[in-house]
């Protein structure tokens, strides 16, 4: 047997429910004669009888009894199904969810989130601030439009476009400035170092070039925040390695940023979306906006 139509299996839905050819006919507004046939085409095409026809009733066959109890749950799900895409259209038509690593929703989002309300007043964005790997899972579930930050590596499931580059530096109080013009993270021997914790991408990132350089940091502070390990810079504490991204939040006037030379120490920041999912209205207009004032701010 070929595939039923599901306007078939609807028509016959609607009779059993209302055990009435002409109740059926009244609620979708069509002919009896009409529902009659669409139910004797379903009757040919299963090959059998589906409701016994008296004078006075009609009433389901137990073949019939057998394929209402499969189709009516078969096809309220589906309906509840097709409901849910469409509350999520209507919401997504004028909200837009991302999530953004911490450093730059502190140096770029504001301008643009502040831009994008002026351009768009009836649009509402939210945003949600967290690493990278809860960026990643998040857009896996579906629950942000897409995720700005820096490069992911063996990204399978997901792209990156590149915004700018992003060089990481040495943040170094005058205690342990050595006047250098750039530094490798080898210069910095026993010196004590303010890192960010291992769930940011800045800590794989050090992680990864002091594996290839086959030494080890004094790393004396790990943290959650920019904002607090250029605070321990500013009190002299250590020397901090942050991206130049980062430096808009501290105090130039008691440090210097020495920019590292080692491989990798310039990563890309950039876009990272679901493969194939394709974005609506406001949250491709919002990128817009952000490649705009990355191409015209980029540090």
């Amino acid at each position: 047997m070929n595939g039923v139509n599901l306007k078939l299996l609807q028509t016959f839905l609607l009779v059993a429910e209302n055990a009435s050819f002409r109740r059926a006919a009244d609620i979708a507004n069509r002919a009896p004669s009409a529902i009659s046939m669409q139910v004797r085409d379903l009757e040919a095409q299963v090959g059998m009888r589906l409701f016994v026809r008296t004078a006075q009733r009609i009433s389901l066959t137990p073949e019939g009894q057998a394929l209402y109890d499969r189709t009516q749950g078969a096809m309220a799900e589906m309906q509840a199904g097709l409901e849910h895409l469409s509350e999520v259209a209507a919401r997504r038509r004028g909200q837009v969810t991302i999530a953004c690593a911490p450093t730059l929703a502190s140096f770029h989002m504001g301008n643009i989130l502040a831009s994008f309300a002026r351009r768009f007043p009836d649009s509402v964005v939210s945003v949600r601030e967290v690493a990278p790997d809860d960026g990643l899972r998040l857009l896996q579930d579906q629950k942000v439009e897409f995720y700005i930050g820096p490069e992911i590596l063996d990204l399978r499931d997901f792209d990156f476009e590149p915004l700018m580059g992003d060089q990481l530096v040495a943040c170094a109080p005058p205690a342990f400035d050595t006047g250098a013009n750039t530094l490798s993270l080898k210069d910095l021997g026993s010196t004590p170092i303010i890192l960010l914790d291992e769930r940011t991408a800045l800590h794989q990132l050090v992680g990864r070039m002091t594996h290839k350089l086959g030494i080890t940091l004094n790393v004396r502070y790990e943290l959650q925040n920019t904002s607090t390990a250029l605070a321990l810079v500013k009190a002299g504490l250590g020397v901090a390695i942050l991206p130049t991204i980062a430096l808009s939040l501290g105090d130039p006037d008691t440090f210097r940023a020495i920019p590292l030379s080692d491989p990798l120490s310039i990563r890309q920041i950039g876009i990272v979306t679901a493969k194939g999912y394709v974005q609506h209205g406001y949250s491709e207009q919002l990128l817009k906006f952000i490649r705009d004032d990355f191409a015209q701010n980029s540090v």
